[in-house]
């Protein structure tokens, strides 16, 4: 008894620690990224499940057995919750599923516990119901998350979670006895009630890592992207600019601009108010977005003013592209907008940044002079 019992010690305050470290995280990182909570919750229902284990003998069955065995249960189906939460991937299962499944996991282990008594009914409950919970929270990972280390990481401790499953519910096939108890001293059993002090850091430093990946990411973003309208900022369009002239100027492709002026813009403050006026400016950067192609960026220079890079595209197909942004603005609900626009087009080596922007700031300002609503070349 003794060696399992020091496992399971050991396990316990290896769970009990990782869970405060994830807690800390989730009241630490912002709260957009979210499963956070259901992860630390995940691993604290089960830690608190090892103690009922150790207490086997000395306290009723229906909470040695049956409560411990449904906690582990539970545990895994909230880290699961928590990932597909943190994946913006919905519930593979609705409530009325969610419940039918642990009701049939209490009433096989209440029949194995209290009508007919079998460990080996009880072993293979708990590790049939815990692999169908496991391997979709595999599939989830493989499908809804990047390749990062985290997740990598996350993969692995699963595996080792499900391999040991698939070893236990084919125990008998393999040749290997069925433990007495949970204080067998089998070399099974007790690599079994192992690997729990294995897999709950291995996973919560999966877990860590993704949520520092993902926070990562979002400081990257916001770094790179106006708040309001999500476009690119002024800084990094700037960059994005000249990295395409310098994969135009490589490999000799076209190359447009078109910077886009909101006609008006402080009338429609004055007017309708300020936060009006940013709807105004949100409206416009998602139907422009909607209007360009994936490897087109628009950018917010400031203000009422944004930028649309246009690789692989001459003037004659920029124009193209500008007249739908103004047939976007007469669809725009409640409050009407319409564009002014300047294009220009990269003229090749000899051309400089500054030239290429200045073409298309004038050809906008042509369009102003010209009456508004309207687009011009340089």
């Amino acid at each position: 008894m003794d060696a399992p019992f020091t496992i399971l010690i050991i396990s316990f305050f290896v769970a009990l620690a990782m869970s405060g470290v994830l807690f800390i995280i989730s009241r630490s990182y912002p709260k957009d990224i979210r499963g956070l909570a259901e992860w630390s919750a995940s691993v604290f229902v089960i830690a608190l499940s090892l103690p009922l284990f150790i207490a086997r003998g000395m306290i009723p069955d229906a909470f040695s057995i049956v409560m411990a065995n449904l906690m582990v249960l539970i545990g895994f189906m909230i880290m699961n919750a928590g990932t597909r939460k943190f994946a913006g991937a919905p519930p593979r299962i609705g409530l009325t599923g969610v419940l039918l499944f642990i009701f049939s996991f209490v009433l096989l282990l209440a029949w194995s516990t209290y009508v007919q008594p079998d460990i080996g009914m009880r072993i293979a409950t708990l590790n049939a119901f815990t692999l169908i919970v496991i391997l979709d929270l595999l599939l989830l990972v493989l499908k809804q998350l990047p390749g990062t280390t985290g997740r990598n990481i996350l993969l692995f401790s699963l595996a080792i979670l499900i391999g040991i499953r698939v070893v236990r519910l084919g125990g008998p096939m393999l040749g290997l006895d069925q433990p007495t108890g949970v204080f067998d001293t089998s070399i099974s059993q007790l690599v079994f009630i192992a690997i729990p002090s294995i897999t709950i850091p291995l996973g919560t430093i999966g877990l860590i890592m993704l949520a520092s990946e993902r926070l990562r990411q979002d400081l990257e973003f916001i770094s790179r992207h106006d708040d309001l309208t999500q476009c690119l900022n002024k800084k990094s369009a700037t960059e994005e600019l000249r990295r395409e002239i310098a994969h135009a100027r490589r490999y000799g492709n076209k190359l447009s601009i078109m910077i886009v002026d909101l006609d008006n813009f402080k009338d429609i403050n004055d007017i309708h108010g300020h936060l009006q006026g940013d709807q105004v400016l949100i409206d416009f950067s998602i139907k422009a977005k909607a209007h360009l192609r994936e490897t087109d960026q628009l950018a917010r220079f400031g203000g009422d003013e944004f930028m649309a890079i246009l690789p692989d595209t001459d003037l004659e197909h920029a124009l193209l592209v500008a007249n739908r942004l103004h047939e976007a603005g007469k669809e725009s609900r409640p409050i009407a907008w319409s564009v002014s626009i300047g294009i220009s087009q990269w003229l090749g080596d000899d051309d400089t940044l500054a030239d290429f922007l200045t073409r298309a700031d004038k050809a906008l300002y042509k369009s102003k002079a010209m009456g508004r609503s309207q687009t011009q070349l340089p």
